[in-house]
């Protein structure tokens, strides 16, 4: 399993037209059977901040992931956008999965 977890910051005032701009890579990157999740939250106490959360099944899935049009298409925006990003990435064959239900 890969894991990606990170932080965009926005230029002054870019948060939402990030996120607007994201929403087809979103969209498209769900579709994916090797996606487990992506999503980009915006950080409510900080108006330029937002929070990146994805996992694919592993490492190669995400490499076909960062090699997709829709992937380059949203790093085409970042310049004009973003001032900043960190991003972690996991990698691991060591994964617990708790699934709890609390019916």
């Amino acid at each position: 399993m890969k894991c990606i977890i990170g932080f965009f910051t926005t230029k002054p005032g870019q948060r939402d037209a990030y996120l607007r701009a994201a929403q087809d890579h979103l969209e498209k990157s769900r579709l994916d059977p090797d996606c487990l999740y992506i999503e980009l939250v915006p950080m409510p106490e900080h108006p330029d901040r937002i929070l990146l959360a994805e996992a694919f099944t592993s490492e190669e899935a995400h490499r076909r992931h960062e090699d997709t049009e829709h992937m380059r298409a949203l790093w085409a925006v970042g310049p004009r956008l973003l001032s900043h990003v960190v991003i972690d990435n996991v990698i691991s064959d060591q994964v617990q999965h708790i699934d709890e239900r609390f019916d």
